[in-house]
């Protein structure tokens, strides 16, 4: 019974080995029935987050891939590419490669994550997908040459990840490296500068992608490495894993020159004095008029009625979008701030309002309250398993 037993386990395991080791594409959605994609062993299905998801769909393909649990991101897709950085789970670049994970940011906030299924001899390379809220399951397509890699013009592709590599695949994988002091640009929409390092530190400013700053030291904090650099006159620490190495020279700060203007001497002007002789005006008589009284009916204006509001209260720090109350965190108490503010019984600053726009479409409605609900339901499920 235990040579059986012996045997089966490893006929078992090398039917796992022998299906990672062979990559059949998936041009189609996965079943109902199929547990990497509906079950708990999918992260994100088991926290309430399964598909149409990108990211549910994502970790499911990487896992029928593979054959074995995904060391994948357990956040939303613009984090993935970071994430692998920071950890160094799998190798990755800029190269499509079969069964890869290509990443994306939005310069509006937010992200997509695709599976590399085929590449085609002409550079054609076929994506699987799956889309929040939409398409449950699709298929697109990228040149090769393309530098948002199939993504809107908005889309700012990170790169792969390659969870799956070919025997033999001659692909260019940057293989993980430590962060080193120099000169590096932003490759994120808005990345923050923090008092020190560390995520719950307090948030100095936030810098634009494409910003170029000078990383004096560097060291690790709450899994991310961080940056120690001067913006705006703010000395402070960012997360490198946002940041793309420019070269281990610093960059010399823009100064410019000021100007001089010559000053202008205007000669004085003359003007000859002139003489008007003075004219006479015959008097003339207006004959008086009478205005007859008139009587004018009071009008009477009904009192207004204003609503009473909360003070404005002005806060600098805390996290940005979704920490409304600028406490360094974001919990029910933002959410709540963002439906009084709706139903027009809380008054906020400029700067709060834009802390309010959770779901980055320009405007504060209650659907920004419901996304950060959603939020927290997640980040309990996922920090609670």
């Amino acid at each position: 019974m235990l040579a059986v037993v012996l045997l089966l386990t490893t006929a078992f395991s090398m039917n796992i080995i022998a299906g990672a080791a062979s990559f059949t594409p998936r041009f189609e959605c996965p079943s109902y029935d199929n547990p990497y994609y509906f079950s708990d062993m999918n992260l994100y299905y088991d926290a309430g987050w399964g598909m149409p998801n990108c990211t549910a769909y994502a970790y499911g393909r990487a896992y029928e891939i593979t054959g074995k649990e995904p060391k994948l991101c357990p956040y939303n897709a613009e984090l993935w590419y970071g994430y692998n950085q920071n950890y160094g789970y799998y190798n990755y670049g800029q190269t499509p490669a079969i069964g890869a994970i290509a990443c994306w940011s939005y310069s509006y906030g937010g992200g997509h994550v695709a599976v590399v299924e085929q590449i085609n001899d002409d550079g054609t390379i076929v994506m699987s997908n799956s889309a929040y809220s939409g398409t449950m399951f699709y298929v697109s397509y990228a040149d090769v040459n393309d530098p948002h890699m199939g993504g809107y013009s908005s889309w700012y592709f990170q790169g792969f990840i390659y969870v799956y590599q070919q025997p033999d695949e001659d692909v260019d994988i940057v293989e993980p490296a430590d962060y080193d002091a120099g000169a590096y640009s932003v490759s994120v929409s808005s990345l923050t500068l923090r008092k020190s390092a560390g995520t719950s530190s307090t948030a100095l400013g936030y810098l634009s992608r494409d910003t170029k700053i000078n990383v004096s030291e560097t060291k690790k904090a709450g899994g991310y490495t961080w940056g120690k650099t001067t913006y705006k006159g703010k000395e402070g620490w960012v997360a490198l894993q946002y940041c793309e190495f420019i070269s281990y020279d610093f960059i010399e700060e823009t100064t410019v020159a000021p100007t001089t203007v010559a000053p202008t001497t205007v000669a004085p002007t003359t003007v000859a004095p002139t003489t008007v002789q003075p004219t006479t005006v015959a008097p003339t008589t207006v004959q008086p008029t009478t205005v007859q009284p008139t009587t004018a009916a009071p009008t009477t204006v009904a009192p207004t009625t204003v609503p009473v509001t909360e003070p404005v209260e002005t806060k600098t720090q805390g996290l940005g979008v979704g920490d409304v109350n600028a406490d360094g965190r974001i919990d029910i108490t933002d959410a709540t701030a963002i439906q009084k503010y709706v139903a027009g019984v809380l008054k906020l600053s400029e700067e709060e309002v834009k802390w309010c726009d959770f779901d980055f479409d320009g405007q504060v409605t209650i659907v920004d309250a419901t996304c950060l609900q959603h939020y927290l339901t997640y980040a309990h499920l996922v920090y609670n398993r």
